[in-house]
């Protein structure tokens, strides 16, 4: 749902498919205990430390670019979450961080030890419902999808409890335009549920 959210800022029109209910399902919802973070709200903290504990735990096993991205740009996304309402607990007027296995200071935020990951679901959802280029479509499985110059043109999808007749090509993206336009595209749907999949 934040990937839908930027790239909804950087211009494009978004369709976010789930399999499951929109922000219901995957791995965020499931979530219970805490987000790592290097805010220092406790004791000093920087992006580094927090890069070079995520390195250390991972034994090998991390790639190193994109747990520096996630280190370095936390901060941002935890401190706008708070913004929009998901309910950081706090000590002392500030966000409140606690020690985890892996790190080596007290890193880490939650809303409580067992309702993070649906608080953030659930703040993120009503992010998504309120920006105006985000269409939603729930309860469908992408089987494949093809793309050009990042353009997402063709994308099969199918309905959970329809039968097989019905999953053929429910979503298409065809190019109006050459290979000098690649943006120009438009969509058609034989979906049972069109509304939900108009663009």
């Amino acid at each position: 749902m934040y990937a839908a959210l930027v790239a909804a800022r950087a211009g494009a029109r978004v369709m976010l498919v789930d399999r499951s209910l929109i922000g219901r399902g995957g791995a965020t919802v499931m979530a219970q205990m805490t987000v790592a973070v290097a805010l220092g709200e406790e004791v000093p903290d920087e992006p580094e430390h927090h890069l070079a504990d995520t390195l250390q735990a991972g034994r090998g096993l991390c790639d190193t670019s994109l747990s520096q991205l996630l280190c370095e740009e936390a901060p941002a996304c935890i401190r706008e979450m708070d913004a929009w309402g998901v309910g950081w607990a706090r000590k002392d007027g500030h966000i409140s961080q606690v020690q985890a296995p892996g790190h080596d200071r007290p890193r880490c935020v939650y809303v409580d030890f067992v309702n993070t990951g649906p608080a953030v679901s659930k703040t993120l959802r009503g992010v998504v419902t309120r920006t105006k280029n985000v269409r939603k479509a729930g309860d469908l499985f992408v089987i494949q999808k093809l793309c050009e110059r990042r353009i997402i043109f063709h994308a099969p999808l199918i309905v959970p409890g329809q039968p097989a007749s019905k999953q053929i090509r429910i979503f298409d993206f065809d190019r109006l335009k050459g290979p000098e336009k690649p943006g120009g595209v438009s969509g058609h749907c034989i979906s049972h549920k069109p509304h939900l999949l108009r663009v």
